[in-house]
C-alpha cells in the first residue's frame, strides 16, 4: 500500500470518528431532556430529579380529598398493605393524611391522586409506620401502595438523640417495606433495607427502590405483553416518596 493511501484511509477514519463523536455530542442533551417512554431511573440522582418536559408537573392539595381518599383506600393494594401493618401494631388516622392530586405530561403524561400518612402509633425503640399510595386513571387505571416500619423518622419526629437506636455500639437504621404485588399474585411483598453508622448511608433510598424493582421484573412484569411492563408514573410515584418522606437523610445533597 503506497505512502498516498495509507494517508488517505487515516483521514477518512478520523473523519468518521468526528462525524460519530459530533452526533453523539448532539443527541446526548435532547436524550436526557426528553427520555424514551419505556426508560427507568437507574440511580438515585434520576429519582431525584424527575425528568420533566414541556407540560411539566403538577402538584397540588387535593380539591375533594374525600373522594381522593375513598379511591385509594377502595384498592385491594390499600387493604392488604394496611392489614400487614395493622398486624404489627401501627393504624392510621386519614384525617392526618396529606392528600393530593398529581398531573403531569412528562414520560406520556399522567393523572392521579397521591396520599401519604404516619401511623398514630410509635412502636418500640421509637419506631413508626408509613404509608404511600397513588392512584393513576390510566387507561387503565392502576395503582400502587407501598408502606414500611422504620426508625428513620422526620426530623420533628425523631425521639430524643439523633440517631436513637444503637446496636454494638453503632448506630443502627432500618426500614421493612410492604408492597401489595398485584393481582394474579395478589399477595404482600416485604423486604428489609438497614444499614449502621448514620441516617446519611450513601444511597440507602436507591437501594430500597431496588428491591421493589426487582420484585417487579421477577413476580409480576412479563416483557412480551404489553399491558404488565414499566409504567412511566412508577417513576414519578418513587420520586414523590422521597421527597415527601426522607430526602433530608440521603446523602445527594444538591439542593
Amino acid at each position: 500500500m503506497t505512502r498516498t493511501k495509507i494517508i488517505a484511509i487515516m483521514l477518512v477514519a478520523a473523519l468518521a470518528v468526528t462525524v460519530v463523536a459530533g452526533t453523539f455530542h448532539l443527541l446526548r442533551p435532547s436524550m436526557a431532556v426528553t427520555p424514551a417512554l419505556g426508560t427507568e431511573p437507574q440511580s438515585l440522582k434520576d429519582i431525584v430529579e424527575f425528568p420533566e418536559t414541556p407540560g411539566a408537573t403538577s402538584l397540588t392539595p387535593s380539591d375533594d380529598p374525600t373522594g381522593a381518599i375513598n379511591t385509594i383506600t377502595g384498592t385491594p393494594d390499600w387493604g392488604n398493605v394496611t392489614e400487614a401493618l395493622g398486624q404489627k401494631g401501627y393504624t392510621f388516622d386519614l384525617a392526618q393524611a396529606i392528600v393530593e392530586d398529581v398531573s403531569s405530561g412528562s414520560l406520556g403524561g399522567f393523572f392521579g391522586h397521591v396520599l401519604s400518612c404516619w401511623s398514630t402509633e410509635t412502636g418500640p425503640n421509637g419506631t413508626r409506620a408509613f404509608i404511600a399510595a397513588m392512584y393513576e386513571y390510566g387507561p387503565p387505571a392502576s395503582s400502587i401502595v407501598v408502606g414500611g416500619i422504620t426508625n428513620l423518622l422526620p426530623p420533628d419526629q425523631i425521639p430524643g438523640v439523633d440517631p436513637y437506636i444503637i446496636v454494638n455500639a453503632m448506630p443502627y437504621v432500618y426500614i421493612r417495606w410492604y408492597w401489595y404485588a398485584w393481582l394474579p399474585i395478589g399477595k404482600v411483598i416485604s423486604w428489609y433495607y438497614w444499614w449502621y453508622d448514620s441516617h446519611s448511608h450513601p444511597n440507602w433510598y436507591w437501594g430500597s427502590y431496588w428491591w421493589w424493582r426487582t420484585d417487579i421484573a421477577y413476580y409480576w412484569e412479563r416483557p412480551l405483553d404489553p399491558v404488565r411492563v414499566w409504567l412511566p408514573w412508577w417513576w414519578w410515584f418513587w420520586h414523590w416518596v422521597y421527597w415527601r418522606h426522607w430526602y433530608w437523610w440521603s446523602t445527594y445533597f444538591p439542593y
